[in-house]
């Protein structure tokens, strides 16, 4: 038996209803032809209007276990013709949607780990009944640096959060008022139970159905990442020519960080421009990211000041993964290169943009697989980690539940459980999503920037039928199979 409740009240609805989870996505519910159970007693459908105004809950059976609470969103469809019934068609929202709905967030995060950082966030939503809930990363311990999230959401400063650290990050309810946000290290990731390929699991676990889509069109073989800005992999050494007259000097490149300055082989002082306006004094001064020196005083002609620097370059990164070039090759006599060109403007060297390049390339280096399982019995929760031991042996992998929803039918209280799972644990369009919408001109994908793919070589070919015979065969009998009820497939 299913029991929904709005604002304190019993509802029922004459249709299947619907509760679906995602990983980066607002768990909702649809409720079609609502209305109160106390209707049900005069059987007045019509004189009276069912416009419910805020909070819901779902209890499911006959132990009323909670299994979604939310709010109703602000949107319903009611018919006006007082010939017809008053019934209410809704959406209700998981409480996760104050994540990003929510007031914007207004400090700085600086000098902080990752789960110090979580819990200024949560501290933040707390009103909202939000609480610290696992946090299971590689590298808790690691600092990051300022980041402001001025007119951003707790949902982008989560992301952002797991994005910087390789981790996920989802929620989950603990009861009607409060939710935990998790993070966890995708290799760290709390496991489910194997699916196993026999009649047994499948009859167990009540399994309707299990279906795969074998995709490669969210994978990469190369990586190339650009930045503006990378520190150089070797110093510079200039000598500069002082004029008589020239207070301000111009280097070759853009100066990341000066080593050392000699004017006539003396060394001298130095400082950035930013520290001149703190009251430091020196010799020279210098902006980062710019190729100009200046001083305050005028040294003769002829006069040599020699600079030693380590220069900022534009740098560039390119990572492939040749088991899929090879793959692609011998299968298609193609170079099959599929790129995905990244311009980067938050890394400061060549090293952070390889292990950029390598974390993509280790989620993306092979197609995804995405299983649609179907069940009457309730099994996994979002965000675990699944082996399947499947008859296919592509197939043989570990999946993590990405998506459930829990479809109910409302007149027979039937319910049946709908997982997706992936093999990809690194979902690249909630990254690209994510980076979009903040709008920011440094980082991931700045303004304007977009991702582009190809493949190197272009082959065509006509398929031509020589002697092509078409018979046509009768089905023998009335051509349906024979089989048990509710019989899975074997082997």
């Amino acid at each position: 038996m299913i029991k929904m409740y709005i604002e304190g009240e019993e509802v029922v609805c004459d249709k299947e209803f619907t509760i679906k989870e995602e990983m980066l996505s607002t768990s909702s519910t649809i409720l079609n032809n609502c209305y109160p159970k106390s209707w049900e007693l005069d059987h007045d459908y019509t004189s009276r209007f069912y416009y419910p105004q805020d909070y819901s809950k779902c209890l499911i059976y006959q132990d009323d276990t909670l299994i979604f609470a939310g709010m109703v969103k602000n949107t319903g469809n009611i018919s006006l013709n007082p010939r017809e019934p008053k019934y209410c068609s809704l959406e209700i929202l998981d409480f996760k949607d104050f994540l990003s709905t929510g007031e914007y967030l207004d400090f700085v995060i600086s000098n902080k780990t990752i789960p110090e950082a979580i819990q200024m966030v949560v501290n933040a939503v707390a009103q909202y009944g939000f609480e610290i809930g696992n946090i299971n990363i590689l590298d808790p311990n690691e600092i990051i640096g300022a980041y402001s999230t001025q007119e951003k959401s707790a949902y982008d400063v989560l992301q952002y959060l797991a994005d910087i650290s390789g981790s996920r990050w989802t929620t989950r309810m603990i009861d009607e008022n409060t939710i935990a946000i998790d993070f966890y290290d995708p290799t760290l990731m709390p496991t489910g139970q194997d699916i196993e390929y026999n009649q047994n699991w499948w009859c167990n676990n009540k399994v309707v159905d299990l279906t795969f889509n074998y995709g490669t069109r969210d994978y990469r073989n190369k990586q190339i990442m650009l930045s503006d800005e990378v520190f150089g992999g070797s110093d510079y050494n200039e000598i500069i020519l002082a004029d008589g007259y020239n207070q301000n000097y111009v280097t070759s490149t853009n100066i990341g960080l000066i080593k050392n300055i000699t004017v006539n082989g003396v060394a001298v002082t130095y400082a950035t421009l930013e520290e001149k306006e703190m009251g430091i004094d020196a010799e020279f001064y210098y902006n980062p990211g710019e190729n100009t020196l200046s001083t305050d005083n005028s040294y003769t002609a002829g006069t040599q000041i020699a600079v030693t620097y380590t220069p900022l370059v534009k740098g560039r990164e390119v990572l492939y993964n040749t088991t899929e070039v090879d793959r692609i090759n011998q299968n298609t006599g193609r170079k099959g290169v599929v790129a995905r060109y990244e311009q980067r403007n938050d890394v400061l060297s060549t090293e952070e943009l390889e292990l950029i390049g390598l974390t993509y390339l280790k989620y993306k280096g092979s197609a995804e697989i995405t299983l649609k399982l179907t069940t009457q019995e309730d099994i996994y929760n979002i965000g675990q980690s699944v082996y399947f031991d499947a008859p296919i042996q592509e197939l043989q992998k570990d999946y993590m539940v990405k998506g459930k929803s829990t479809q109910i039918i409302a007149t027979t209280g039937t319910v049946f459980y709908i997982y997706e799972l992936t093999s990809s644990f690194n979902s690249e369009t909630a990254i690209n999503w994510f980076d979009n919408q903040r709008n920011k001109t440094a980082g991931n994908i700045s303004a304007g920037e977009y991702i582009t793919r190809n493949i190197d070589i272009e082959n065509t070919a006509n398929i031509i039928w020589d002697n092509l015979t078409i018979t046509e065969v009768t089905p023998a009998g009335d051509n349906i199979l024979n089989a048990i009820l509710d019989a899975p497939l074997t082997k």
